[in-house]
């Protein structure tokens, strides 16, 4: 068991059942005016009994025909092909657009609300820690604090890190998607996207995924983060599998929650009015923007884009169920329609390039030494184009050695920068070659697993005043020098958004001498992953 990392995954379902049971009885406000974005929105109501209540500011419609739906994948139109978005809404659904140029700048990222929300949940984390780890607690209040925080980062190597899958794999990605739906909720322009909403729902969740990704490494690596309160890479495997998949898994959590709440929480419903059921369905069905949601003070259940749940609201959801059950009306609460989503595309809209002037990859990672030995892991690159035929790429990666004698493990971290040639980045299948300059670290560390039970048995028993470093019980060795890497393969582009980085093999070369039993001067490596293209859409 590991005293420095939290898993505190159980805590966080834990809290918004709590908070979904425990706040019963309060009551939410719809918001059916947005004054800070320009939009309002209409409540659904009976197509046979009316308009709805009347709502000062708020211009009412018929309801919504989900006949509209579109595929759920990004518009690769040109904005040309886009027919106009229309003066009026036409369903419950509605986004009215008013005519307020004064309230351009509040459709700017708010930064002071979002950062305060980032800054609480960061801090509803550390509690976590300083309240289950003594360990954590005992290497904060100990030695010189600025020099084990810049000595954490300077360990940060390999990919893995120790954790078992449920923190790296379920709990590091959760706190990457509630960073993403903190962004989002304080993004006037994106707050109310949904799924299916086209390019601006894709430009949502590239913006929350910036956001994601500072406040993960900030958690990993900052000034309030594992490796400056507790020096976590000093005392545990210290790999980079946070830093990746903490944003990025994360962005996939946010858009499997937006597909259940399109899917299922809105099914939910447009057959029951009961309040209790939508609170507790919409918190644990996205538990993450319920998360979110509570940082910003919201009750877990809150929804933009829907009204709420009691009092004139609660009257009007059980008038349109019942209207709705008895084939009167179509679904009352649904996805938006074509009308309403060429509304939210209109001011993200225009001519977009083929070849993506901004790339991201995200890569898989084999490499075989030739002097023996291999690793696997994984790593990330940008890429800036500078013409329509050559790019330069960023890259940094890492890979932990296999086939290691017992209590022994060695990794390599990579790093460099160099062009990239693409001879024909407008089409479907892509070509490449790419020669990267860098250096490379290759780390070999001999653990005694005696020892190291001897000396946190003792620490339990209060007999060695601190808790035990790595360095304790461990021997390291390591060598870096300079590398650079040849490489070519192709991406199959499948959207303006994304491509498949089909194949890419690559010979590496490290002026680096061996640490036994590692010796990689020479080795050939194969990796393959998912690419971001920014700009194409």
């Amino acid at each position: 068991m590991r005293a420095l990392k939290p898993d505190w995954n159980g805590g966080l379902l834990a809290a918004v059942l709590a908070c979904a049971i425990g706040a019963a009885g309060q009551t939410e406000t719809a918001k059916l005016t947005d004054i800070s974005s320009g939009i309002s929105r209409a409540m659904p109501h009976s197509v046979s009994d009316g308009p709805a209540p009347a709502v000062s500011g708020v211009a009412t419609a018929p309801a919504p025909n989900n006949s509209n739906d579109v595929v759920d994948a990004p518009d690769t139109r040109d904005s040309r092909d886009t027919a106009a978005a229309p003066d009026a809404p036409t369903s419950g659904n509605a986004l009215v657009k008013t005519s307020q140029p004064e309230t351009r700048a509040s459709e700017r990222f708010q930064w002071k609300p979002a950062l305060g929300q980032a800054v609480l949940y960061t801090a509803v984390m550390d509690g976590w820690r300083f309240s289950h780890e003594p360990g954590t607690r005992d290497a904060t209040g100990y030695g010189p604090w600025f020099n084990d925080w810049i000595h954490s980062i300077g360990e940060t190597r390999g990919w893995d890190d120790g954790d078992g899958w449920h923190a790296s794999y379920v709990g590091h990605p959760f706190e990457g998607a509630i960073f993403g739906f903190i962004q989002q909720q304080n993004d006037p322009l994106y707050r109310k996207v949904e799924w299916g909403d086209g390019r601006v729902y894709w430009m949502s969740r590239l913006r929350a995924l910036a956001f994601s990704a500072i406040m993960s490494t900030q958690w990993t690596l900052g000034p309030v983060s594992e490796a400056s309160l507790g020096n976590v890479q000093l005392h545990a495997s210290p790999g980079f599998i946070d830093l990746v998949n903490t944003p990025l898994l994360g962005i996939g959590e946010m858009m499997g929650e937006d597909m259940i709440d399109r899917y299922f929480l809105t099914h939910v419903e447009n057959h029951t009015a009961n309040p209790w059921l939508i609170m507790v369905t919409r918190s644990l069905g996205n538990p993450t923007r319920s998360f979110a949601n509570m940082m910003a003070f919201k009750q877990p259940w809150h929804r933009e884009n829907r009204p709420g749940l009691f009092g004139e609201y609660r009257a009007e959801r059980k008038q349109l169920v019942r209207e709705y059950k008895d084939g009167e009306i179509s679904a009352p609460y649904g996805p938006h329609t074509a009308a309403e989503r060429a509304l939210l595309n209109k001011d993200v809209e225009n001519v977009k390039p083929l070849a993506a002037p901004i790339e991201l990859n995200a890569y898989s990672l084999y490499e075989s030494f030739l002097g023996g030995g291999s690793c696997i892991g994984a790593g990330g690159s940008g890429a800036a184009r500078v013409n329509p035929a050559f790019q330069i790429v960023a890259e940094v990666n890492g890979c932990l050695v296999i086939n290691m004698p017992k209590n022994q493990s060695g990794d390599s971290t990579m790093f460099g920068v160099g062009p990239r040639w693409t001879p024909m980045a407008t089409h479907r299948f892509s070509p490449f070659a790419e020669l990267i300059f860098g250096g490379r670290r290759i780390t070999h560390e001999i653990q005694d697993p005696v020892k190291r039970k001897t000396l946190i048995d003792e620490w339990a028993k209060n007999e060695i005043p601190h808790f035990p470093m790595r360095s304790a019980y461990e021997v390291e060795y390591q060598a870096l020098g300079f590398a650079m890497t040849a490489s070519a393969g192709f991406d199959a582009v499948f959207g303006r958004a994304w491509a498949w980085r089909v194949l890419d093999v690559g010979y590496s070369h490290s002026w680096l001498p061996a640490v036994d039993p590692i010796n990689a001067s020479q080795g050939v490596q194969i990796r393959s992953g998912l690419v971001l293209r920014i700009g194409t859409w």
